[in-house]
């Protein structure tokens, strides 16, 4: 699709006050023939022109950078250990209104001024020359304030100029969007992602579609996580009416079409998600994990670079992995984790630095089974939607959510709690029965009562199909997978049972499908 591009701010305004062909086929051809999906999404747009007018008036040229939130239906927490991702990009937009300037100066306001203060920075500044070209040493060894808005704006601004021997203009922003915040539709990466396409575009840095999306989730680590690249995936690749199936190391995608008949609801449980450090105690388990299996295992465990390369392929292969999940400790300390592994202290002391140590230890035994479940559940999911089969793909969308649930709700509304641990008796049941794989929860426990709740709800309405959170947990949004003449009833129950009766203003949403970010 050809973008309209740079224009003056005041030009932007009369085309979206007054639409004309062009803009409407631009419009159509990004969210689909809706008239009322696009009509919202015009409106978003001519908010956006109108702030950056306001903030730094109407003669300046400006492009408009858009990256789209994201839903993944199946392939939690495993984006980063090169499992499949199902994502789809939703009619929700972080939009970011632009405009070059002369040095390399960045100047960013956001629309909600209230929670998102405005802020300014030069690039050589922040990073100097003789700091360029180390990264990760980089952000390592400076102070960056957690959990502020503006890092992810930096982040691919900085990388961007780690990575070229030039120096990079700046610009002047104005942020504008609907993505809901802290809701695990991934609004922060919406950020790097259109701050990304904007410096890209005023630099004339062409950087090849199938690395942009690792280059954006290498530069986010700045802003303090330690996950992968598959939120940035979705925003970038994905298409309409599709279901993008995304795999790294190397990067691969596949167009699934979205199954006829069927919706997909994101129901907010209106609880932010936690900060990062409890999503990097998480990372850095798989990898402790996967450390100690090599080294009780180094032979058969040669060829072994990612996560994924242990699901089992066979019988005999099942039941040979449960027996090495059977050697690997149910927690451990750092201390023990460390004793463990002699030799290993550098690369476990990065893998600690970014958390605080558990309380009660690493979960590794239930974490590293949910890991490798998870990536044999995601790798199934685009071949069941092909075949047809999606109430089969629900079964696996529940099963990935028992991994993380933290306690399941009767009818009456009592929470239980669930004990996700994996004991050696639970993995002799495994061997004796010679369960499938892909059938095992694991405990990789980042729901919590809210989501559960949101989900146990969900699944009591007939036409829903599969259930489960989206994005890192703790908080945010559960999906919900749902036969299309089901979706007033699912609301319905969950207006009423789970928003009107904790007083909750309801959150839902029914996504549309949209293509991935791009300029306007």
């Amino acid at each position: 699709m050809t973008s309209i591009g740079l224009l003056e701010a005041t030009e932007w305004k009369r085309i979206l006050e007054n639409p004309d062909a062009t803009l409407e086929s631009r419009l159509k051809a990004i969210y689909g023939p809706d008239p009322s999906v696009a009509e919202g999404r015009r409106a978003l747009l001519e908010t956006a022109v109108a702030t950056f007018i306001d903030r730094y008036g109407g003669n300046r040229q400006v492009l408009i950078s858009r990256a789209p939130g994201r839903i993944n239906l199946l392939g939690n927490h495993i984006d980063h250990r090169g499992g499949y991702l199902n994502f789809m990009a939703i009619d929700r937009d972080t939009l970011m209104v632009a405009s070059p300037n002369s040095d390399d100066t960045v100047r960013a306001c956001n629309s909600l001024e209230s929670r998102f203060e405005p802020f300014e920075f030069r690039i050589g500044e922040l990073l100097p020359v003789e700091k360029r070209g180390q990264w990760h040493s980089y952000i390592e060894e400076i102070n960056i304030p957690p959990r502020i808005w503006q890092n992810y704006v930096q982040a691919p601004i900085l990388y961007l100029q780690d990575q070229t021997d030039r120096e990079l203009t700046g610009m002047d922003v104005c942020v504008h969007g609907d993505v809901p915040i802290a809701a695990g539709l991934s609004s922060s990466s919406t950020l790097v992602v259109s701050a990304f396409q904007a410096c890209c575009v005023f630099n004339q840095i062409d950087i090849t579609r199938d690395a942009q999306a690792e280059f954006c989730g290498a530069a986010e680590w700045y802003a303090g996580t330690r996950g992968g690249s598959g939120d940035h995936a979705a925003m970038l690749y994905s298409r309409r009416q599709t279901i993008l199936q995304v795999r790294f190391f190397p990067l691969t995608t596949t167009e699934v079409p979205f199954p006829e008949g069927y919706r997909v609801v994101a129901c907010n449980s209106l609880v932010e998600h936690a900060p990062p450090g409890i999503f990097n105690e998480r990372v850095a388990t798989y990898e402790i994990g996967l450390m100690m299996l090599r080294k009780t295992h180094p032979t058969s465990l040669a060829e072994v670079e990612h996560l994924r390369d242990l699901v089992p392929d066979g019988r005999a292969a099942t039941l040979e992995f449960y027996e090495m999940l059977k050697g690997l400790p149910e927690r451990a300390t750092r201390d023990e984790i460390l004793g463990t592994l002699p030799g290993e202290e550098d690369r476990l002391s990065t893998l600690f630095a970014p958390h605080s140590e558990p309380e009660r230890g690493y979960r590794i035994r239930q974490v590293m089974l949910y890991g490798v479940a998870e990536c044999a559940r995601s790798a199934r999911g685009a071949n069941l939607l092909s075949a047809g089969k999606v109430e089969a793909f629900g079964d696996l969308k529940r099963l990935s959510h028992d991994g993380d649930r933290r306690v399941r709700i009767s009818p009456d509304g009592t929470p239980s709690p669930v004990d996700n641990r994996v004991t050696q008796e639970t993995i002799d049941r495994l061997i004796s029965t010679e369960a499938e794989i892909y059938a095992q929860p694991g405990g990789y426990d980042c729901s919590c009562e809210e989501l559960d709740h949101l989900v146990d709800l969900a699944q009591s309405v007939a036409g829903v199909v599969g259930a489960g959170l989206t994005g890192g947990g703790l908080g945010g949004c559960v999906l919900v997978l749902v036969k299309e003449n089901s979706v007033d009833e699912l609301i319905d129950v969950l207006k009423n049972r789970f928003y009107d009766a904790r007083e909750l203003e309801s959150d839902m949403l029914v996504c549309s499908s949209v293509e991935g970010a791009g300029i306007l």
